[in-house]
């Protein structure tokens, strides 16, 4: 459904104007326009709704399909019947944005169920065994993995261009969460004047390489890295952002307080349209180039800009104890034969 307010009617405004005192605490939204209705060579984005976690799908006009990630292991069902949902029958490429579970954990499933021709990894080094299946898997299914580096772009169709701003070396490491979220792959998104980034779990020392690289940063739409979490999404990389929109990614049950509230804040401070899986399900971005719409699968089960209280859970990240250690390099290489 379209995020939009009916306006109150004849008889509500009346009680409203009667007992103003009881309203006075409560802030009043303008209706918004009604949604336009977009023709042209149409691009879906999707956003899975799988818990907490990340899985992102992009369909072009074409029907070139690209993944990016696929939630933990216990989300590959709900994400292959997603994607057969849509008609996907081949995905043109694959993206793990860094070894984490929440990210990765359902790509084995995905893999196992549908064609895939090209395969873009972080790189790094993170022996787990959910990590470490996924790399096995990938030489099983699609037989070779290409590691991101920032530079590459990938030209789908209808000039619509992936590029990849990073991870770039040497590794971002004393970082103030977690190095492996920190040298996630970041991808930007362009059709026409449409565009959006897609940021992994980074980082604030991520936000700050890519501005001083000079990497393009403006986009339409953000995807807002870690599941909302206080390590990113800071007000410098914001303002070189320029959202008009952001999708947050988490699960209705996390322990972690994701979003924060500091984060949904600073997104409210600049005017940005915020969107939250935990809320409203799966959510779909589709532009023809010029304009974009977002919807939601449902309405929001409770205030977008309330952020949830953690439980205790450390939202740093997991396993960097193993991040390029000897151990992480002998379990790569024994996977991919280098």
């Amino acid at each position: 459904m379209h995020r939009f307010h009916r306006p109150a009617s004849a008889v509500i405004v009346a009680i409203v104007l009667l007992f103003g005192f009881l309203a006075g605490c409560r802030k009043s939204t303008p209706p918004s326009p009604p949604p336009v209705q977009l023709t042209g060579k149409i691009l879906s984005i999707f956003a899975i709704d799988v818990g907490q976690g990340d899985s992102l799908l992009i369909v072009t006009p074409e029907k070139k399909a690209i993944l990016i990630d696929a939630g933990l292991n216990k989300a590959g069902e709900r994400v292959v019947a997603f994607l057969k949902e849509k008609g996907i029958s081949q995905l043109d490429l694959v993206v793990a944005s860094h070894p984490h579970a929440d990210h990765i954990g359902g790509m084995r499933d995905v893999l196992n169920a549908i064609p895939v021709k090209n395969f873009l990894d972080s790189g790094q080094e993170h022996p787990t065994a959910t990590y470490t299946k996924m790399l096995e898997t990938v030489k099983e299914r699609v037989g070779k993995l290409t590691v991101a580096k920032a530079g590459q772009k990938f030209n789908l169709d209808n000039g619509i261009v992936l590029s990849v701003l990073g991870p770039r070396q040497p590794w971002l490491t004393n970082v103030s969460g977690s190095e492996i979220n920190a040298n996630s792959v970041i991808l930007r998104l362009e059709y026409g004047k449409f565009s959006m980034i897609f940021t992994g779990d980074s980082e604030d020392e991520t936000e700050a390489r890519l501005i001083e690289d000079g990497a393009n940063l403006k986009s339409t739409v953000l995807k807002v890295a870690h599941h909302g979490s206080r390590y990113a999404s800071k007000d410098n990389f914001l303002r070189r952002v320029q959202p008009e929109a952001a999708l947050i990614s988490c699960g209705a049950d996390n322990d972690y307080g994701h979003p924060t509230q500091p984060t949904l804040d600073r997104l409210r401070a600049m005017n940005v349209k915020v969107y939250r899986t935990d809320l409203e399900g799966d959510l779909t971005v589709t532009s023809n180039g010029d304009q974009y719409l977002i919807t939601e699968s449902h309405a929001a089960s409770t205030d977008i800009w309330t952020g949830r209280k953690s439980k205790g859970s450390d939202d740093s990240g997991s396993g960097d104890s193993y991040n390029n250690t000897p151990a992480g390099k002998r379990a790569k290489r024994a996977v991919l034969g280098r």
